[in-house]
């Protein structure tokens, strides 16, 4: 167990509490402000109105925060050890949300809510451990390429918006979104490396690269989330976010870095059983909400509009 390790492990547990509390503030934002028309026109209008919301941009801040956060701990860290921390905001969505609707959590919630946080915690502190590497850096190419399919698989779902029912769209653009933040978490991990190891001069085609893909990459992201926040509840969201985020960054990083920890047989089996432990909160929680609430049709006015 070392200082930095830690270090990450309490940032990244910071930003995972403050990016639950943004979701449940965004989420209301785009609830009262966005409708369900058709087409890139009026979904660009509905942003528009969006970001204008005070109460959307405190959520960007407290968002905005949370990124930070987590970029110093992947800086601290491998993407093994602080990306899976990211589940502890499903049970604060949970917690946020009963306070902002004056109730109280179902039994089933506060379940998922303990099953998630300790199956975290384990895995946690079995990964609490030095570097089983150094990290290796991909080609340019390899990482041009890899952004440019997922982030136009991503905006096909945004912007395609063909009949289907609120939950299964909602599910799908939480995934697409959630695969373009482990793929920025990814791309961190990236930057990180190169600038920490002073290795910017040999490696700048890389790090552009990282760069570049991270401006295009995270606008597509944040653009389908708050698309999904429209479609469903913030707890499906966040669930498929703390599910499909943490797999796609400790897979692509494991693919294209090498990035990850040295861990025993038994510390990996107890590893993975936490893992399943929280999957199993994660997924009771999502099941335990409805993800279809009443969607108002195009051009209808709103409150939150004249705001």
């Amino acid at each position: 167990m070392t200082v930095p390790h830690v270090v990450a492990v309490l940032l990244a547990a910071l930003g995972a509490v403050l990016f639950g509390l943004a979701a449940v503030r965004q989420h209301g934002a785009v609830q009262d402000t966005m409708n369900a028309g058709h087409g890139l026109a009026e979904s660009v209008r509905s942003f528009w109105r969006l970001v204008r919301q005070p109460s959307w941009l405190v959520g960007a801040v407290q968002g905005a925060v949370a990124g930070g956060l987590h970029v110093v701990a992947l800086a601290l860290a491998p993407i093994t050890l602080v990306q899976p921390i990211g589940v502890l905001a499903v049970p604060v969505t949970v917690v946020a949300s009963a306070v902002r609707e004056r109730r109280r959590p179902s039994r089933a919630q506060v379940v998922g809510s303990v099953l998630s946080v300790v199956g975290v915690a384990v895995l946690t502190v079995l990964l609490l451990a030095p570097d089983a590497a150094g990290l290796v850096l991909p080609r340019w190419p390899v990482v041009a390429g890899t952004v440019l399919i997922l982030v136009a698989a991503s905006l096909l779902v945004t912007v395609l918006r063909r009949p289907a029912a609120p939950l299964t769209r909602c599910l799908v653009l939480a995934t697409a979104a959630a695969v373009l933040f482990g793929l920025n978490s990814i791309l961190l991990r990236m930057i990180g490396h190169v600038l920490s190891t002073g290795s910017a001069g040999s490696s700048w085609p890389v790090l552009l690269t990282a760069i570049l893909a991270l401006a295009l990459a995270l606008p597509v992201g944040l653009w389908a989330m708050q698309t999904a926040y429209l479609a469903g509840s913030p707890h499906v969201v966040i669930c498929c976010l703390t599910l499909a985020d943490p797999i796609t960054a400790v897979l692509g990083g494991h693919w294209l870095l090498q990035d990850g920890v040295a861990v025993s047989g038994p510390a990996l089996a107890g590893a993975v059983l936490s893992a399943l432990a929280a999957a199993a909160g994660v997924v009771l929680l999502s099941r335990d909400y409805p993800a279809e609430p009443a969607v108002r049709p195009a051009g209808t006015a709103t409150s939150g509009s004249s705001r």
